[in-house]
């Protein structure tokens, strides 16, 4: 439950702000075809919240030492860039409310993705305005789900982990959040959260657009257009 008010509200990317996770798993599914190997979407969802280092150790686990991951990524890499030039990166559902929301209440927002910076010019494009600090992966020592991302975002806001408020839609990205002390909602994506991420969890929503609604409502704001 969205119950108070927080002094800063940080959210994740992939999966929460923008649909890529749905493209990157028929890219990585295609080249992995290509590859010889197959990757399911159980596979797949391993993957998801994590940042490259962990998932090439994931890679190696599943496909052995003689699979070859640079040829691996490099294709992955130039098929996204074609697909995002052809197709371009939707939004979620309620992405862009959202943070026109948190902006409205004069609350700063900050970013705190597993993506690199690149990635996260790319795919925010206009948005990118709307974050007062972003964090990427190549930013901090480790990635999710260890604290590094969230503890340096609120840093960067100069603000207490726990007056924050996160945003995640997968279980990876909320036990960082949780690890860093902040509470966290959960709008999934792919992958749904476990029960021990439920429990933990101060809220788990259908949709951006039902944050929003939770929020006017639990902060005492009244509804908003």
């Amino acid at each position: 439950m969205i119950d108070r008010l927080p002094t800063a509200v940080v959210c994740d990317m992939d999966g929460l702000l923008v649909d890529s996770e749905r493209l990157e798993r028929r890219v990585w599914q295609a080249v992995a075809r290509e590859l010889g190997v197959e990757l399911t979407d159980e596979r797949f969802g391993t993957f998801v919240g994590h940042g490259t280092d962990v998932n090439d150790r994931q890679l190696r686990t599943y496909y052995g030492p003689t699979f070859d991951i640079p040829a691996f990524r490099a294709r992955c890499h130039a098929r996204m860039r074609e697909l995002v030039a052809a197709e371009g990166v939707p939004l979620r559902p309620g992405a862009r409310a959202w943070l026109d929301f948190v902006a409205s209440l004069g609350i700063p927002l900050a970013l705190a993705t597993s993506s690199r910076r690149a990635l996260v010019d790319e795919r925010l494009g206009d948005l990118l305005p709307a974050f007062a600090a972003i964090v990427t992966r190549d930013e901090v020592a480790r990635g999710k789900p260890h604290p590094d991302l969230y503890l340096e975002a609120a840093t960067r806001l100069r603000v207490s982990p726990a007056a924050c408020l996160a945003l995640e839609d997968s279980p990876t990205g909320a036990r960082a959040a949780i690890a860093a002390g902040i509470p966290v909602v959960l709008v999934p994506d792919l992958v749904h959260p476990d029960d021990e991420v439920i429990a933990l969890a101060a809220g788990i929503y259908e949709s951006l657009h039902a944050v929003r609604d939770a929020a006017a409502e639990g902060w005492g704001l009244g509804a908003r257009g």
